[in-house]
């Protein structure tokens, strides 16, 4: 099975990571062991969602997502019900 390259996860951790210390407040070690403990990071992970095509912020907000409902799915820019 094909892996999403490392360098590729790092540019996510290093953005979404940012936008995690600047909206929430948290120091950077905190908001990395937030962001790679995640389902959202878990996902990005996988080659077959693909999700490394898409928008840091995109990324970042599916993390949002799943830290107020549980769920990185509920991300608006998943659910189909919205389109």
């Amino acid at each position: 099975m094909t892996r999403v390259p490392a360098r590729t996860l790092d540019f996510f951790d290093r953005h979404v990571v940012q936008h995690i210390v600047e909206k929430y407040g948290f120091d950077e070690l905190q908001a990395i062991k937030a962001f790679i403990s995640s389902e959202t990071y878990a996902m990005l992970q996988d080659p077959e969602l693909e999700l490394y095509k898409v928008s840091p912020l995109i990324i970042f907000d599916m993390w949002e997502s799943e830290q107020v409902t549980g769920n990185p799915r509920n991300s608006l820019y998943l659910r189909a019900d919205e389109v």
